[in-house]
């Protein structure tokens, strides 16, 4: 049993871990035994530093600067992977970017943008890592989507699209490449409390995380090392089977979301009720 949650001896790479889930991924890979790519597009120390952190673990660490949206960057890595290591045993697909916008005020260039990471870079990445692979016996790959795919979330129109995309890739790549032992998975997160979220809600930050962990069912803000751990699960032969598919791994969160915050703007109402009319308010269930 302890096999199938062994990874020791493989190569594996995970885009955009310089930072937040993908720093995560990285160095949960390396502690089973991974050597890791690290990748970064901008944040040539932060990706050192992860870099260090592999090595640390004792595995070896490759470091690259790659730009997922552009085909040559692509190409020149796994061109250097192919020659210094010999090829690839899980890929991690976890860069994105986009134009947080809404979708009816975007420009073809923010769809083109976002399109050539998620979309293209994706369907680059895998075809490109998919000879040595099978080459090796078979891999692992996994792809990170997002919330955005099932619900909505403001300005994310163009990321899920490509996300909703991606998931589509997954569905087909799980059907062509099961039967060469290559399998193919992707993970939904939800909330996760890393650099990302804090860049984006800026002051309100502390706030909305106090919220989360308030109203969660867990009652919890899932961490980037927390997420980490499903997608690093998702690597090992034990999930072989959910190959084709995508899983949430949210603790529930996203589903609960009108639920949770339906009961904290009710909570607001009733006390607003109490402090206007007089009255005790009723109690709102559980």
């Amino acid at each position: 049993m302890d096999s199938l949650f062994d990874l020791s001896g493989r190569n594996a790479l995970v885009t955009g871990s310089s930072r937040g889930l993908g720093a995560a991924t990285a160095l949960q890979l390396a502690a089973l035994g991974c050597d890791v790519v690290v990748t970064y597009r901008s944040e040539q120390a932060a990706g050192q530093a992860v870099a260090r952190q592999v090595e640390a673990f004792g595995q070896r660490a490759m470091l690259v600067q790659l730009d997922m949206g552009e085909a040559e960057s692509v190409d020149a890595m796994m061109d250097r992977v192919d020659a210094e290591w010999g090829g690839l045993d899980i890929v991690v697909a976890n860069a994105a970017a986009t134009a947080f916008r809404p979708l009816y005020k975007s420009e073809r260039r923010h769809l083109e943008r976002t399109y050539a990471i998620s979309v293209f870079g994706f369907h680059q990445l895998v075809t490109r890592a998919l000879p040595k692979m099978i080459e090796r016996g078979g891999g692992r790959i996994v792809a990170v989507s997002g919330a955005d795919t099932g619900t909505w979330i403001p300005g994310h129109g163009l990321l899920a699209g490509a996300k909703a995309a991606m998931e589509s890739m997954v569905k087909y790549f799980g059907c062509e490449l099961g039967s060469k032992n290559v399998t193919c998975v992707g993970i939904s997160p939800g909330w996760i409390d890393g650099d990302s979220i804090q860049q984006m809600l800026g002051p309100l930050h502390e706030f909305a995380m106090d919220l989360e962990r308030e109203t969660h069912p867990m009652r919890m803000a899932a961490t980037p090392a927390q997420v980490a751990e499903a997608v690093v699960m998702l690597c090992t032969d034990a999930a072989a089977l959910i190959n084709g598919n995508t899983i949430v791994a949210d603790g529930a969160g996203v589903f609960a979301f009108c639920g949770r915050y339906s009961k904290v703007a009710s909570q607001l109402a009733m006390a607003k009720i109490e402090t206007l009319a007089g009255v005790t308010a009723p109690a709102i269930p559980e």
